[in-house]
């Protein structure tokens, strides 16, 4: 799932025109989504290394056929409460600008159509909503739809040296 071709506007991908596809989860009792455009595959909480010098919100990283993956304590980058994991914590495999990583989650509920017009900008409800791309509406609930670009936007970091340098020869 490539979303290299992604507009730098905050439109999710529709299934219609006036739909919106999300993986929805849990953080304690909130829902919150991301477009399933952004999502790879769900896993269970797995053994992690920590690598040195991270930042805090990096619990630790994984290897998933292959691939390093870091995982992002999503609590922790969104200024939530922290939650010991178990074994029951999933993983949310995102992707973002040729970035991958996890979130850590409560628990992955469903894949939810929502329609457009159930969906409204963070712009529209107040100022310094940087995580969030859109608040969608289900009946009395609201669903916080994160903004995948902004969680990832300083992962790069966390990549080797070898697979930045990797990357920035195969755009060249």
């Amino acid at each position: 799932m490539s979303t290299e071709t992604r507009t730098e506007t905050k439109n999710l991908t529709p299934k219609k025109a006036s739909d919106a596809q999300l993986l929805t989860f849990k953080l304690d009792e909130q829902v919150y989504a991301l477009d399933i455009s952004n999502v790879v595959q769900v896993v269970r909480m797995v053994a992690l290394t920590r690598p040195p010098k991270a930042p805090l919100y990096v619990q630790g990283m994984f290897n998933l056929r292959g691939k390093v993956i870091p995982v992002i304590d999503i609590r922790k980058r969104c200024g939530l409460p922290d939650k010991p994991t178990d074994i029951y914590t999933q993983l949310v495999i995102a992707q973002s600008g040729g970035h991958t990583l996890a979130l850590t989650v409560d628990v992955v509920t469903e894949v939810l159509t929502m329609p457009a017009a159930n969906i409204e900008p963070p712009d529209q409800i107040g100022s310094d909503m940087e995580y969030l791309q859109a608040v969608g509406k289900q009946g009395n609930h609201l669903i916080l739809i994160l903004d995948p670009r902004t969680l990832l936007a300083d992962i790069g970091e966390l990549e080797p040296e070898s697979v930045k340098r990797n990357r920035a020869e195969g755009a060249a």
